[in-house]
């Protein structure tokens, strides 16, 4: 499974756990009204230590941050945007807050993020989305990435394929062909994207879809040629075909639709 390695959580260091989390619970509130944005960072940065060790206290009050979160992201200024990246991924992982369009929002900044010109901007926004695919249930991880299917920028593509890639080696190759425990969607937003950059101009784009459709193939080829049955156009089953050597194509429509 191919993640970013290390941490890179350098501007909301570790602490000890806060001896009075509600009274700072009631500060990230206050400072979140005020004008200055230097005093939202301390919110922000006083939400996720409470987070860390308080999760059940700070969750009636976890959309005002992510909502804060959201509009730091958008932000010109860089150490917004990194404080931004940072929070989302402490976030997923200790409050696993899947509230949209709120979690939308913030998965569609983190992937516009992956293409930013500053390389430790783009460094925190894929470890904010490994945070995501490692801590969010696979459904709502692959369908928030898929929303951000209009990109065209090389970097967001490769983003979407790669944590694409994660989601399914974590919920199991097998149960996404199956389409067990409500994975049928994914399975099917994971098909159309791989289908849809399978014949890119870039690449390292080709190679990574192919790479997700050999994992699915190599799984179970007869679920995953049922798969393609069910949930690609006649177009891209051609495309699939082409790319993926499946001479056998007329024996597999032939058993799969009636």
């Amino acid at each position: 499974m191919d993640t970013i390695i290390g941490c890179v959580t350098d501007l909301l260091p570790e602490k000890a756990p806060l001896d009075n989390p509600k009274e700072v619970i009631k500060s990230v509130q206050t400072r979140l009204k005020n004008t200055n944005s230097e005093e939202h960072i301390r919110a922000i940065s006083d939400a996720v230590q409470v987070a860390r060790n308080h999760q059940k206290l700070l969750k009636p009050h976890i959309n005002l941050i992510n909502q804060k979160i959201v509009q730091f992201l958008n932000s010109q200024r860089i150490v917004y945007v990194r404080l931004a990246c940072q929070s989302a991924g402490e976030l997923f992982r200790t409050m696993r807050c899947t509230d949209r369009p709120l979690f939308d929002n913030i998965v569609t900044g983190l992937m516009n993020r992956t293409a930013d010109k500053n390389q430790n901007i783009r460094i925190d926004a894929n470890w904010a989305l490994d945070k995501m695919v490692i801590s969010i249930p696979p459904l709502y991880s692959i369908t928030s990435i898929a929303n951000c299917s209009q990109h065209k920028n090389p970097a967001i593509k490769i983003a979407k394929l790669r944590l694409m890639h994660c989601i399914t080696v974590i919920a199991d190759p097998i149960k996404i062909l199956s389409g067990t425990t409500g994975l049928k969607k994914a399975r099917q937003l994971i098909l159309k994207t791989c289908i849809a950059t399978i014949e890119d101009p870039n690449a390292e784009i080709r190679f990574l879809s192919k790479k997700l459709m050999q994992l699915l193939k190599s799984t179970c080829y007869e679920s995953f040629c049922s798969s393609l049955v069910q949930d690609i156009s006649w177009d891209e089953l051609k495309i699939a075909e082409k790319n993926l050597n499946m001479e056998d194509l007329a024996d597999i429509l032939k058993k799969h639709i009636k």
